[in-house]
């Protein structure tokens, strides 16, 4: 059986992508044995694609967005730093890669990699949050925001398959799906031994920016003042940033099966990355979501679960509250219709 050879970009800022994207690329190569996928990243999304088993390209990386204290700089000037990454990054992909060869690109977000193969007439499907950002807060980024809204619209309306939640443009493109989130490898009870999590766990993460910066202090101030002893913190700070262990607080860095680590745990406070709350959502584990103020993607997120960045002014109480409420009943994530929508594109590229 010939392989089909396909590359699978990401957008290298922060691990939600990545991990959805891994989500999909396992669920493909299950139900096709003849793919054979490489995977375009900058760090850390590239650290968490080759950590799950995937051979990958490395990308130049993008760059974090400007923030201090937990509050988003002016859009603009990420949005400048953005244009000089797909220049760099676009020209890297025009070097190195194989349109020839690789017959298909699926891309989380990564926009460089999308640019390039729709310039070499290759199949291309997308996966979205979103098709417009909301993010400026100043006449000028408004200004930069919209002709980079305009410039992404006409690129998206020439690939060939769009996957993204509701709402939806109204493209022809466009197909709505639901939440993505990897699948556990064992059951809380036998991961809760793995991890040696014997008291009551909350779980914080920062996703892999240095954004998060803000809720990791927050959070292990909070933990403190409750002065539980019948509860422990568990830090994972991602690999951008560092965090200090303490009396039942312990660090982790960079956690390529952080999924695991959620079911594992009681509670997660997390800054409304949307793969961390699908994957809390899934595992069924209370989440205390506080967004970095002025993101609006997580904002709109964390606001679907009842919390603000101002929560993080009263993170004891929270974390109080959702250990007494216990498990809830998971939900249902959406990957095998996502997969499906993928098998059907890869049909037509074959």
């Amino acid at each position: 059986m010939d392989e089909l050879l396909g590359y699978v970009g990401v957008h290298g800022q922060g691990l939600g992508h990545a991990a959805r994207a891994v989500a999909l690329a396992r669920g493909l190569l299950e139900a096709r044995r003849d793919l054979a996928l490489l995977f375009l990243a900058g760090s850390p999304a590239l650290d968490l694609a080759v950590a799950s088993g995937f051979d990958a390209m490395p990308l130049p990386p993008v760059p974090d967005r400007p923030s201090r204290d937990g509050a988003l700089g002016p859009a603009w000037r990420w949005y400048a730093s953005y244009a000089r990454y797909l220049r760099v990054a676009g020209a890297f992909l025009r070097k190195e890669a194989d349109w020839s060869r690789y017959r298909f690109l699926i891309s989380d977000s990564e926009l460089a990699s999308v640019r390039e193969a729709v310039r070499h007439g290759v199949p291309t499907a997308l996966i979205l949050n979103t098709a417009r950002h909301g993010f400026a807060r100043d006449p000028l980024s408004r200004l930069v925001e919209g002709f980079g809204n305009a410039w992404f619209a006409r690129l998206a309306q020439r690939v060939d398959l769009i996957l993204m939640p509701g709402p939806t443009p109204d493209w022809p493109n466009v197909r709505e799906i639901g939440p993505i989130a990897r699948p556990f490898g064992r059951t809380r009870e036998q991961l809760r031994e793995d991890f040696v999590f014997r008291k009551k766990t909350i779980l914080v993460t920062a996703g892999g920016t240095a954004i998060g910066r803000f809720l990791l202090d927050a959070a292990v101030r909070a933990f403190h003042e409750l002065g539980r002893d019948d509860a422990s913190m568990v830090v994972v700070s991602g690999p951008r940033l560092k965090a200090t262990p303490g009396p039942g607080v312990y660090t982790y860095g960079f956690i390529p099966n952080l999924q695991d680590m959620i079911l594992a745990a009681d509670v997660v406070v997390t800054t409304a990355g949307q793969s961390t709350v699908t994957e809390a959502l899934a595992a069924g584990t209370p989440v205390i979501a506080i967004p970095p103020k002025g993101h609006a993607e997580r904002e709109a997120i964390a606001r679907s679960l009842g919390f603000v960045h101002e929560d993080v002014h009263r993170l004891a109480p929270l974390i109080e509250e959702k250990l007494a409420l216990g498990r809830v009943p998971p939900r249902e994530t959406d990957n095998a219709d996502a997969v499906r929508h993928l098998l059907e594109f890869l049909d037509r590229v074959t």
